[in-house]
């Protein structure tokens, strides 16, 4: 890399700013003062922490790493030689964090957490590919996917004041509710959480990819994680989006003197349908040129084909090396990305140090597997101040943040026994309605969201009439009739009990902003009754009741 980079042109100061940000030497995170303190598990080669550190900078504070965590041995490697200092270690999370949720922690935890001291961002990625839909064999229903809890364990341990946990966006959709799950383990230990679908374009990446986030922050910060998400805005304030020339244009003529630098070796008949792409002008190859497995009816046009200069990239993946497994025919080369411009489109900066890894598929799977750092760079940004309001006056510290306890121990085991035995989903009450409305013939989903990221999910839903059912267990969600509040822990409980409450007028507002009628029936009302309600409801004979509960 020059002294002196050559930048692309650009319509902003923004886009000004992260361009350089692709080219230039790297800043000294560490020796900025005040430092925020990061911890990273599952961290890969660090791109998220990257994007955390950057953002920070950009706020004037500094970055220690007080703790990073992965199994790969590569990918740890890698984010020793781009953090030199940090507490780096090739092992599995889940021996470091072997606590079940809500429980005191193992002596192993506890261990942990006098190593690492305070928190004050807690980031990762746990492995998605059990969630995407790639994976056809065991998609949504992975042992890999109990891995995404391990992220709220380790808060409920460490105890940060901002937490946050990236996946692909199928996430959403695991048969364990893990993102449903970490999120009221979560909210039982003290934060207010929220999670979105994000665009990486929009928020800088040259590419089009999509990310799930569960962002998580303590009570102690004024920071709404929901509000977080809403104020996000897109990269550039032009508008524009950036391209694949504005990311890699500048290496066109880099020499493969390094792996970083050089592309795939392409077979002969990848070769000549390479060739045909350049010598007809086109950017998808015809479906007789692709081999007989791809040439059936489908919808991935990418496949075989060749980046446009002034589009977006499309998502990069491991696989960026082969044209058979997404558009990833250079612009104006007769090959593919190699490593360095895949790096590029993942916003992964050159300064970012990949020099130690001499496998072509060991780089390969940490690039396409990276958290474009914009992402936490955006994040971070918008947090970052909220700490820094928070500080508590401890050198290098921006907050120790105490946060309110995890479940706490159950008053006697009798208790204890009744609390484990109570179910979530398919309670009596549930299972009372149903067979009322079954009786009826009705057609219906079962646990269903019918919107995005919605965590109170309706427990009957009639998508034609637009219709959600709830049936609110009496203790639970506060019934008038039969609530109570339970003698011990009574602080703990009337908070849970609370953000029950405001959960289910999120959901209820949030459903009738799409379009959806709400009724609500307590567990102690008659289904046979219920039931009658529902069907003019249905036969839309009565007016909604949006929100209501008999």
């Amino acid at each position: 890399m020059s002294a002196d980079p050559v930048l692309p042109q650009s319509c902003c100061e923004v886009c000004e700013t992260d361009a350089a940000f692709l080219r230039t030497t790297r800043p000294a995170y560490e020796a900025i003062k005040p430092a925020i303190r990061v911890v990273d598990l599952f961290c890969g080669c660090g791109g998220l922490t990257l994007g955390i550190a950057e953002a920070a900078r950009r706020c004037r504070l500094g970055t220690t790493v007080v703790l990073a965590v992965d199994a790969d041995e590569d990918a740890v490697a890698v984010f020793r030689r781009n953090f030199r200092g940090a507490d780096v270690r090739q092992q599995a999370v889940e021996e470091l964090f072997d606590g079940q949720l809500g429980t005191r922690r193992t002596t192993a935890e506890g261990t942990t957490a006098r190593t690492v001291g305070a928190v004050d961002v807690l980031v990762g990625g746990p492995p998605c590919q059990g969630h995407s839909d790639l994976n056809n064999h065991t998609r949504r229903d992975d042992i890999r996917n109990d891995l995404y809890l391990r992220m709220a364990r380790a808060a409920q341990v460490l105890r940060p004041s901002v937490v946050l946990i990236e996946n692909v966006p199928a996430v959403q959709h695991d048969v364990e509710d893990v993102v449903g799950v970490a999120a009221e383990a979560l909210e039982r230990a003290g934060y207010r959480v929220a999670d979105a679908i994000l665009d990486t374009q929009a928020l800088g990446a040259p590419q089009r990819r999509r990310r799930h986030v569960l962002l998580a922050a303590s009570k102690e910060i004024a920071a709404d994680p929901e509000r977080v998400f809403d104020g996000l805005q897109t990269c550039c304030p032009e508008g524009c989006s950036r391209s694949v020339r504005w990311a890699i244009d500048d290496l066109l003529d880099v020499e493969p003197a390094a792996l970083l630098d050089t592309p795939s070796k392409v077979t002969g008949e990848n070769v000549r349908r390479i060739a045909y792409l350049f010598d007809e002008d086109e950017y998808d190859l015809p479906n007789r040129l692709r081999p007989a497995c791809h040439q059936s009816d489908h919808s991935y046009r990418s496949m075989y084909g060749r980046l446009r200069w002034d589009e977006p990239a499309q998502t990069v993946t491991t696989g960026f090396g082969s044209m058979g497994q997404g558009r990833y025919v250079h612009p104006a080369r007769r090959r593919t990305l190699t490593p360095h411009e895949a790096a590029r489109l993942q916003m992964l900066p050159d300064f970012c140090d990949f020099g130690g890894v001499r496998s072509r598929t060991a780089l390969a799977t940490m690039i396409g597997n990276a958290v474009p750092p914009v992402l936490s760079m955006a994040i971070g940004e918008a947090l970052i101040p909220a700490l820094r309001t928070a500080s508590a006056a401890a050198p290098g510290l921006i907050t120790r943040a105490q946060l309110s306890s995890p479940t706490p121990a159950a008053s006697s085991a009798e208790v204890r026994r009744r609390m484990q035995a109570t179910r979530q989903r398919g309670t009596k009450p549930e299972r009372a309605f149903k067979l009322a409305f079954d009786s009826r013939g009705w057609s219906y989903l079962e646990d269903t969201a019918p919107i995005a990221s919605l965590r109170s999910r309706p427990d009957f839903l009639f998508p034609h009439p637009r219709v959600a059912v709830y049936v609110d267990g009496c203790f639970w969600h506060s019934c008038p009739q039969h609530g109570t509040m339970p003698k011990t822990n009574q602080a703990w409980w009337t908070d849970k009990l609370e953000a029950n409450r405001r959960r289910d007028e999120e959901a209820n507002r949030r459903l009738h902003e799409a379009g959806w009628t709400v009724i609500r029936f307590w567990a102690h009302d008659d289904p046979e009754r219920a039931a009658r309600q529902l069907a003019r409801v249905l036969a839309a004979e009565d007016p909604p009741l949006t929100g209501a509960a008999t």
